[in-house]
């Protein structure tokens, strides 16, 4: 198990992992090509923003100089990369993917249906070919069909069907939506205003890394409410009030929208995302004044722990990672809500998303309960020991012997 040392050792060899720009980044139209026309959700990823980088970061995890120094951390990161490396070529050699290199973006429109599960199809873009697909055809035993210039293998029972299109789309989902997209008349559905689509439309033109964007159909509102129960409550009252909402994650910072169906809910939802952003600012600013509560603190205990004197020696290394992974506070906010249109739009910008996304709140936690557990150790009186009894035990008397068992009468004579 790794020690405190190891993961400051192993927070440090993350500096090179994280987001970046996608210099190509999918366009709505080409996510949208193969969408669901009443989808309720829609989920969008820029894969290229992170996975090809992250790769070859975490293939040169091993060679860091921080890595090095500690041999326990060092054999658990050549594992961790071996198995990583391990999964990607498996991919590669059966399927003939590279999921580091060969997938770009991908989109997912999911329909809720009561009672039942949701119909659902991806459409993934990258490097594909359909030699991909008879290559799955074959793994699963399964024929592979050429449809409307493309190639599709439905796997069986309530499995998803596979396909590439003939533009090079690598489609996953239910069958009969999956067979649709093949054909030579398919053509990408309308985006009415304050839709999914729609919504989706404006977050995937705004290049996010990930979004989400959410317009319920009436079956699906239904469904919804029912699974919450007939009493009222905020999440109930937010299905029935909204008519689009939608979740954005870029790589200087995040983003959402509200359209709701009245003022006084529009107003609401307008307090909730200043309090959001308040909680967002403290969370920036608080991981830097706890970690250096957490340090100050630790000196009362130097030379109690080895682990304690480790973690005072590298009191610097510290600091540095809670600020890489914090900000000042001070990002950029633009909140426009529009009364006419009943729609909220919020954007968040720092120079990351570490600057706005509180992920510096997890380590200086982490030294809060080590410099609590250290602090209640030293508080706590050593165990009482029990006095041994001075008395001397009393003597064991031998047990009576059993009386012998009566003989048996002799047997008469015939």
């Amino acid at each position: 198990m790794l020690g405190f040392v190891e993961v400051i050792l192993l927070l440090l060899g993350l500096s090179n992992f994280g987001l970046q720009t996608n210099p190509n980044p999918p366009t709505a139209d080409a996510s949208l090509q193969y969408a669901m026309r009443d989808a309720d959700i829609v989920v969008h990823v820029d894969a290229a923003t992170f996975v090809p980088n992250n790769y070859r970061a975490l293939m040169q995890l091993g060679n860091q100089p921080q890595i090095k120094s500690s041999p326990e951390l060092s054999k658990l990161v050549r594992e961790l990369v071996a198995e990583v490396d391990g999964a990607r070529g498996i991919a590669k050699s059966m399927v003939g993917i590279d999921p580091t290199t060969d997938v770009s973006s991908a989109t997912i429109f999911v329909q809720i249906l009561p009672q039942q599960d949701p119909s659902f199809v991806a459409a993934v873009r990258g490097k594909f070919t359909a030699e991909n697909i008879e290559r799955i055809a074959k793994l699963t035993s399964q024929p592979a069909a050429k449809l409307g210039g493309g190639v599709m293998v439905e796997l069986g029972g309530d499995q998803p069907a596979l396909a590439l299109t003939k533009d090079g789309v690598l489609l996953a989902g239910t069958p009969r939506l999956v067979r649709e997209r093949l054909a030579d008349a398919w053509r990408a559905p309308a985006r009415p205003a304050g839709g999914s689509l729609a919504l989706a439309a404006e977050a995937i033109g705004q290049k996010p890394v990930f979004s989400i964007s959410v317009s319920l159909t009436p079956t699906a509102r239904k469904a919804a409410l029912g699974e919450l129960g007939p009493k009222k409550n905020l999440g109930s009252d937010l299905i029935q009030r909204h008519k689009g909402a939608s979740y954005a994650i870029f790589p200087d910072g995040v983003g959402w929208t509200w359209i709701d169906r009245d003022r006084a809910g529009l107003e609401a939802m307008a307090q909730v995302s200043e309090g959001m952003i308040d909680l967002m600012r403290a969370a920036q600013i608080a991981p830097r004044g706890l970690a250096k509560i957490v340090m100050g603190g630790l000196e009362s205990y130097r030379g109690t722990s080895k682990t304690v004197d480790e973690v005072i020696k590298r009191k610097a290394d510290i600091m540095k990672i809670v600020q890489s992974y914090s900000g000042d506070g001070n990002f950029k906010v633009k909140l426009d809500k529009n009364p006419a249109t009943m729609r909220l739009d919020v954007r968040a910008t720092g120079k990351s998303l570490s600057e706005v996304f509180p992920a510096g709140a997890i380590l200086p936690m982490a030294g809060a309960a080590l410099f609590t557990l250290r602090a209640g150790e030293a508080h706590m009186s050593p165990p009482m020991e029990m006095p041994m009894p001075t008395t001397a035990a009393p003597p064991v008397r031998p047990a009576p012997k059993a009386a012998p068992a009566p003989k048996a009468a002799p047997a008469p004579r015939r």
